[in-house]
């Protein structure tokens, strides 16, 4: 079925209520704003990388602490008398529930 719409009718060029020209403009502001959000964006994700980076580095730094730590108290269990052994044992405990603790961190990041 064919349906005739009289000339006058159809619509014109000027009666549009966007021209073409106000059309292109408004793609192209789109496309700068999109454009600007995805840099945006790109720059927080490096960022973030730094930051996780830079927070798994001291992680790393503190774990090692721990570490020299608990051999300084393995060569003074070995060394300690009797009774002092089991003060040193809760402390070594201590020090490797730390060290776990900081190995879990480091590989969920």
């Amino acid at each position: 079925m064919i349906i005739f719409v009289p000339y006058s009718l159809l619509p014109t060029p000027y009666s549009l209520p966007y021209t073409m020209n106000e059309r292109l403009e408004y793609i192209e502001k789109l496309e700068g704003q999109i454009n600007e959000a995805q840099t945006t964006l790109n720059r927080l994700k490096a960022e973030r990388e730094e930051l996780i980076q830079k927070l798994q580095h001291e992680e790393i730094e503190r774990l090692e602490e721990h570490l020299e730590n608990a051999q300084v108290k393995l060569k003074d269990i070995n060394a300690a008398a009797e009774e002092a052994w089991h003060e040193l044992k809760e402390t070594i405990e201590q020090l490797l529930h730390t060290i776990s603790d900081s190995l879990k961190n480091l590989m969920h990041k």
